[in-house]
């Protein structure tokens, strides 16, 4: 696996927007467990959960994105990151922290929409989509 899709990859793709890059994919790509609740979550706020929550495991399985644990690495990753950015004055959202330090103690590429999101996090390594 060489690649984390941020959430708004897979918000996009599901709104039909967008459609995930298919070298992405043909080189391995997974989620973030965060990333899973981030789009329950927003199921759960539409009209229609029980639809928008099959969608999101029917594109899980079918593209056979493995799911990423938080572990002890990705977690002390978070607080060093986290500190780093605290003390140059800049912040970012702790599930956006923790999804990118998911990335980096795992040594992979976040694919994501936001790169200026993400480009002050030193070492994250970034695609575009």
């Amino acid at each position: 696996m060489k690649y984390l899709l941020d959430t708004n990859v897979l918000v996009d793709y599901l709104r039909k927007n967008v459609r995930i890059n298919e070298d992405v994919l043909e080189s391995g790509a997974g989620i973030s467990i965060l990333t899973q609740g981030e789009l329950y979550y927003g199921a759960f706020k539409s009209k229609a959960p029980e639809v928008n929550l099959v969608l999101i495991d029917d594109m899980i399985s079918e593209y056979g994105f493995p799911v990423i644990d938080i572990d002890d690495k990705a977690v002390l990753e978070y607080a060093r990151v986290k500190a780093n950015l605290e003390e140059k004055g800049k912040r970012l959202e702790d599930l956006d922290l923790l999804i990118a330090a998911s990335a980096l103690s795992i040594k992979l590429t976040l694919v994501t929409r936001n790169v200026k999101h993400f480009e002050r996090i030193k070492g994250l390594k970034l695609l575009r989509v």
